[in-house]
């Protein structure tokens, strides 16, 4: 599947705002015979959780095909969950599929104006990241 095939299917779902990837994929760390794929899928405003468990297939299935890899783990962020780590991940993320642009633009300025306000967030947000890809804090600066 191309990629704009791909944007044009996403875009019939009509939740979502954004698809952004996350983790190893993409980077030295991925292992194809073992790794996932994970895609942070942020969802407007009025999306319940609930309303998430109905679409989750259907981006399953697409992601699947787009990817050419059975092994993809979604992440849903709700609109208003800007303070949770992922959405800081969705935000940071370097390949992302942008549904909604005003939408996006309003999620990663709420998420950006949380993590300018909560710097603590950010710093526990740093170690996390260290102990999740390399099993510990391999920048101590972090410890201070």
């Amino acid at each position: 599947m191309e990629k704009s095939e791909f944007l044009n299917e996403i875009k019939k779902i009509n939740s979502i705002i954004c698809i952004s990837e996350f983790g190893s994929y993409r980077t030295e760390y991925w292992d194809k015979d073992r790794s996932d794929i994970d895609l942070a899928v942020v969802v407007k405003p009025e999306v319940s959780f609930m309303d998430t468990l109905e679409i989750e297939e259907e981006i399953l299935e697409l992601s699947k095909l787009y990817y050419n890899y059975d092994n993809i783990h979604l992440t849903f962020i709700l609109f208003k969950d800007f303070p949770s780590k992922y959405a800081r991940f969705a935000v940071d993320s370097d390949n992302k599929y942008i549904i909604d642009e005003n939408l996006w633009y309003d999620f990663q300025h709420y998420v950006l104006k949380y993590a300018r306000n909560n710097a603590d967030f950010e710093k526990m947000l740093k170690i996390d990241e260290q102990y999740t890809y390399f099993g510990g804090i391999i920048d101590e600066s972090l410890l201070l």
